[in-house]
C-alpha cells in the first residue's frame, strides 16, 4: 500500500528533471545562437570611427583690401576749351556714357594745315611720277638743244670762213674769233647736257624715296588729326565711379573742371574707377609664400559686407618682397585675387577700401580619406598601417597605407577603402 502510493511521485520527480534538462539545453542553445549572432568579439573598450569619402581642404587665411580692378584716368586728347560737362565728381556712369565736349577750333585749324601739306605732298609724289615729261626735264632739253644748234651753226660758219681765208678773202680775226665761239658754246653744250642730266635725276633715287616719305608723313599726321577730332566727346570706357584726378607730387590740389577751362593735351580730366571688376589685394608672409600660386581658388569675406561670400582665384603674386620695418619680421608680398563679376545686389554692398578676409584654398580633394593621427600605426619594418573592416559586421585585418598631408579632418590617407577604422581604446 505505501509502495504503491510513492511511485507516482517518483514518476513525477523524473519527469521534472527531465524538463529541467530539457530547459537548460534550449537556454543553452539560446546563448550561443546569440553569441554567434552578435559581431565578432572585441575588446570592451575598443572605439570604431566611420570612414567616408569627403572633400579635404587646407586654407590659408590673409587680410586685406577691396580695390578696383581697373582704375584708368582719362585725359584730354588734344589742346582745347572745355565745351560742357555731363557728369559730375562721384558719379556713377554707365559704359559708353557721354562724360565731356572739347571745343576743337584750334584742332580744325591743324587740320586744316595737315590737309594742306598732305595735298602738296601728294603734287609733288605725282611730279615725281612723271618726272622726265615734266616742265624742269622739258627745260633742260630745250637748253641742251638750243646750245647744239648753236654749236652746230657756229661750226658750219667757221668752216666755211677757213675756205675764205685759205682764198685770202677774209683775215685770220675772223676765223681766230668763230674757233673761239665755237669752244664757248662746245662747253654751253656739255653744261646743258649736265643740267639735263641732273633734272632727270631728281625723279628718281633719293629724291623719289624722300617725296614719298613726305607724303606718308603728311597722310599720318592728317589722320591723327583726324582721330583726336573725333575724341573730341569723351565716353566711359567702362561703368564705373568718376573721381578727381589725383594730384601729383610736388603740386597744389586739382581743380574740378568746369565749361570754358582751358586742358592742353594730355591734362588729366578724370579718374574713372571700375564697378564692374573688383579685386582683393593682401600680402603674405615669405614663409607662406611656396603655399600659393596662381590660380588657387579663393573665398573672400568682410565685416562691410557680411553675410555675403564673393569667389575669386589668385591672379598675380608679387616678385618684390617690401621687408618689415621691425627687426626680425621677415619680408611680405602682395597677393592680387581677382574676384569673380558681382551680382547687382551685391555691387550696392560692395565699397571699394573695404577690408577682406581671404580664405585661399591651397589643397583641395575631392574624395579623400583622413583619419586621426592615433588611428595610424607603425609596423615593425616602419610601414604604417590601420585596423579597418568594411562592417561592422566583418572581421577586422591589418591594411597599410600612405600617409598624406595634414587636413583640418586629420591626415589624409591613401591605400584604403571606405568603412570602419579602429581608434585606441580610450582612457578610464
Amino acid at each position: 500500500m505505501t509502495s504503491t502510493i510513492r511511485r507516482p511521485a517518483i514518476l513525477r520527480t523524473r519527469h521534472g528533471r527531465r524538463w529541467l534538462a530539457g530547459g537548460l539545453i534550449l537556454l543553452g542553445l539560446a546563448v550561443a545562437f546569440a553569441y554567434q549572432a552578435r559581431p565578432t568579439a572585441t575588446a570592451p573598450d575598443d572605439r570604431w570611427l566611420h570612414v567616408q569619402p569627403q572633400t579635404l581642404e587646407n586654407h590659408l587665411g590673409l587680410v586685406g583690401r577691396i580695390e578696383a580692378a581697373t582704375q584708368t584716368t582719362l585725359a584730354a586728347p588734344f589742346e582745347g576749351l572745355v565745351q560742357d560737362m555731363a557728369v559730375a565728381e562721384g558719379q556713377r556712369v554707365e559704359r559708353g556714357q557721354h562724360l565731356l565736349t572739347l571745343d576743337t577750333t584750334q584742332l580744325n585749324i591743324q587740320l586744316r594745315e595737315a590737309l594742306a601739306a598732305q595735298l602738296k605732298a601728294q603734287r609733288t609724289v605725282q611730279d615725281m611720277q612723271n618726272w622726265p615729261q615734266g616742265e624742269e626735264v622739258a627745260r633742260a632739253r630745250r637748253a641742251m638743244t638750243n646750245a647744239q644748234l648753236g654749236l652746230t651753226d657756229t661750226q658750219g660758219k667757221l668752216a666755211d670762213t677757213r675756205r675764205l681765208f685759205e682764198r685770202g678773202i677774209v683775215a685770220r680775226m675772223e676765223v681766230d674769233a668763230l674757233e673761239q665761239q665755237a669752244r664757248t658754246q662746245q662747253l654751253d653744250l656739255a653744261a646743258s647736257q649736265a643740267e639735263l642730266h641732273a633734272a632727270l635725276d631728281k625723279g628718281k633715287g633719293e629724291n623719289r624715296q624722300i617725296a614719298d616719305m613726305e607724303l606718308a608723313n603728311a597722310q599720318a599726321r592728317y589722320q591723327a588729326l583726324q582721330t583726336l577730332h573725333a575724341q573730341r566727346e569723351l565716353h566711359a570706357p567702362f561703368a564705373g565711379i568718376v573721381l578727381r584726378p589725383r594730384k601729383q607730387e610736388g603740386s597744389g590740389s586739382v581743380p574740378m573742371l568746369q565749361p570754358g577751362m582751358r586742358a592742353t593735351q594730355g591734362t588729366p580730366l578724370f579718374e574713372l574707377t571700375s564697378l564692374e571688376r573688383i579685386k582683393a589685394v593682401s600680402r603674405v608672409e615669405e614663409a607662406d609664400l611656396h603655399q600659393l600660386s596662381e590660380g588657387m581658388p579663393v573665398q573672400i569675406t568682410g565685416d562691410g559686407f557680411d553675410g555675403t561670400a564673393l569667389q575669386g582665384r589668385i591672379e598675380a603674386i608679387g616678385v618684390q618682397g617690401t621687408p618689415s620695418e621691425m627687426y626680425g619680421g621677415g619680408t611680405t608680398y602682395e597677393v592680387t585675387v581677382a574676384i569673380d563679376p558681382l551680382l547687382p545686389a551685391q555691387l550696392q554692398r560692395i565699397r571699394l577700401g573695404m577690408s577682406a578676409r581671404l580664405a585661399i584654398v591651397t589643397y583641395c580633394a575631392e574624395n579623400g580619406l583622413a583619419l586621426p593621427a592615433e588611428a595610424l600605426h607603425q609596423s615593425g619594418e616602419g610601414s604604417t598601417f590601420v585596423i579597418h573592416r568594411k562592417t561592422m559586421h566583418e572581421a577586422s585585418r591589418q591594411v597599410a597605407v600612405t600617409p598624406g598631408r595634414a587636413v583640418p579632418q586629420g591626415i589624409e590617407v591613401f591605400g584604403m577603402e571606405p568603412g570602419y577604422v579602429q581608434l585606441p581604446a580610450s582612457g578610464p
